[in-house]
């Protein structure tokens, strides 16, 4: 019993001394957690409500301000730091989109980055106002990672043991816990537990951390495992760079992920020499440097032809920002005597954060370099005939498409403003849901372009319902489908669908009853033509019915790709059980 209240008295301290350190992160967890513990148990048709929608931007504020406070308490422990993070989080509020579930999926990955870039800041915002060795820098940076790691197998455990537990009760006493409450176990575990565990592990002085000696396996792994790899990969590289200079064949993309691996791995083996390094390692030290320098420079030029050819992605754009930071780290470390591991993830930090806003940013460039891209493309080839070259109308057709999917359509007003406007009235009046990008090439009068018609075909109804007869069903859904935002779509508090590989999942309390395959329907479409597709009203519709389920879809327009299966799918749904 002694043991015991020692145990309970120590874990209260702990937990004290997190909530008095990191107070703001703290709470924002907590307040995070209450949110979306919240929002899971809504059911969609309450996702409109104003204060739901605030409710959801604010849980999207909160994550970041999670790792925000405690890195900006690193930096400077004083109240200044908690009001410059109240405000940093207040204009991010507000620089975010009005509704977060109807935003691109680009403010997702914005918040992804910031994220990492927020990480970043735990590893040098102990060490920027002070002059430390690199030894203690690479002493925390693993302290850190460790600390990362052992959050994640630790909550993963918890959430792990009361699952099981949950599972064990709804089994052994036949009691029907939704799947709804495993998610809201699993945001419990992690936003509580899981942050206030990370926040308690952080040292208090950093500073005073102390370097220790590797063990005989970290040195293994470092000597003869990443250094071996790090040469090895350096040896392939430099093979091909001698390849393209006595053949003269210039790289190809794939150049770029290779180089790319090859620096993350290559300074990785030189972050896990920092406790080995000696005077006579001075020429291998400058040798990873000198090589990741090299490899850059194929780099460079391998995405330079790429965006040369194709323009400006949000991918090329990191890799050439990537590239740009290799060169100024290889400078440094190769001149500096001195150079310091801070500075390496203070520069990353910046320039994660700044490809996020402004006119520099990934977005803006990206979109200004495709428009133009797309400009130029539709006045070389004037005039617009089905003769063209097939390649200019797969380019033409490509940057469309990108633009529309990354900028959303009203990006291509700048360009093809007539055609938008177009794809809009016959949208609002016949309510079709034409695939934008075939759309705007067919009447841009490209005709059949093979890059696309090879993988898709579409397929829409040649007259807009009136009338949805609903007699004999007791549901009546709005059925959208995406394959690449694949989600459930839930019906009513125990009813929800989902659609997978051409088959129709009905889902009553978490158990599947019914199963539909849409195949054969599939099979009942004309595949022969490779234009836009019109369908009699009356055959886009398909009829299922069991002994649990009956079932009419209605559908406006369906995608099909190459190997069968459907991408998109826009209609209506009538359920009623049997």
């Amino acid at each position: 019993m002694i043991f015991k209240l020692e145990t309970i008295e120590k874990l209260s301290q702990s937990i004290i001394e997190t909530l008095k350190r990191f107070p703001m992160a703290s709470f924002l967890a907590f307040i995070f957690t209450i949110i979306i513990i919240s929002l899971i148990e809504l059911t969609p048709s309450h996702r409109d409500n104003s204060v739901i929608i605030m409710a959801d931007k604010i849980a999207f504020v909160a994550s970041l301000g999670i790792i925000l406070f405690p890195t900006l308490r690193l930096f400077w422990s004083n109240f200044l730091m908690s009001l410059l993070g109240i405000g940093l989080l207040i204009g991010y509020y507000y620089i975010l989109p009005t509704n977060i579930d109807t935003a691109n999926s680009n403010i997702f990955f914005r918040h992804m980055l910031l994220i990492l870039a927020t990480f970043l800041m735990f590893i040098w915002t102990p060490f920027i106002n002070v002059k430390i060795s690199n030894k203690n820098i690479w002493e925390w940076t693993q302290n850190f990672i460790l600390i990362l790691l052992s959050t994640i197998v630790f909550s993963i455990l918890l959430y792990a043991g009361i699952s099981l537990a949950l599972y064990a009760i709804e089994k052994l006493f036949s009691i029907d816990i939704p799947s709804r409450r495993y998610a809201q176990l699993a945001v419990l575990v992690f936003g509580i537990y899981g942050v206030n565990l990370f926040l308690s592990q952080i040292p208090k002085y950093i500073i005073l951390l102390q370097v220790r000696i590797y063990t005989k396996a970290e040195m293994i792994f470092t000597k003869y495992i990443l250094t071996s790899l790090t040469i090895g990969y350096f040896l392939i590289i430099f093979a091909y760079s001698a390849k393209i200079l006595i053949t003269m064949q210039w790289p190809t993309g794939v150049v770029a992920w290779i180089s790319v691996i090859f620096s993350i791995v290559a300074i990785t083996t030189y972050l896990f020499w920092t406790p080995l390094w000696e005077e006579e390692n001075s020429k291998f030290k400058r040798f990873i440097w000198v090589a990741i320098f090299l490899q850059t420079i194929m780099l460079g030029l391998s995405i330079w032809m790429r965006i040369d050819e194709y323009g400006i992605t949000e991918s090329r754009y990191f890799i050439a920002l990537f590239g740009a930071w290799l060169i100024l780290m290889s400078v440094y470390f190769i001149f500096i005597r001195n150079a310091s591991y801070k500075w390496m993830f203070v520069t990353l930090t910046i320039l994660i954060i700044g490809s996020q806003f402004g006119k520099y940013s990934v977005m803006e460039v990206s979109k200004k370099n495709q428009i133009m891209r797309l400009q130029k493309l539709i006045d070389s080839s004037y005039p617009i005939s089905p003769s063209l070259d097939n390649k200019i109308k797969k380019n033409i057709y490509s940057t469309i498409e990108y633009l529309y999917k990354r900028h959303g359509i009203d990006s291509l007003k700048m360009v093809i403003p007539e055609i938008v406007d177009k794809y809009h009235d016959l949208n609002s009046s016949s309510n079709r849901y034409d695939y934008f990008p075939t759309f705007a090439t067919t009447q841009l009068g490209l005709g059949n372009i093979p890059s696309w018609n090879d993988r898709y075909r579409f397929f829409h109804i040649d007259k807009p319902r009136e009338v949805i007869n609903i007699h004999g069903y007791k549901y009546l859904i709005n059925l959208h489908y995406n394959i690449n935002l694949k989600k459930t779509l839930y019906i009513d508090s125990n009813l929800s669908m989902k659609i997978q590989n051409n088959h129709l999942y009905i889902i009553n309390n978490n158990k599947i009853i019914t199963d539909i395959s849409l195949d054969k329907f599939l099979k009942t479409l004309n595949y022969t033509n490779n234009e836009y597709i019109q369908i009699p009203t009356n055959k886009m519709i398909y009829n299922y019915q069991d002994n649990k389920i009956n079932v009419q879809i209605l559908l406006n327009s369906i995608t099909i790709s190459g190997d069968n299966n459907i991408s998109n799918i826009d209609g209506y749904m009538l359920l009623s059980k049997s």
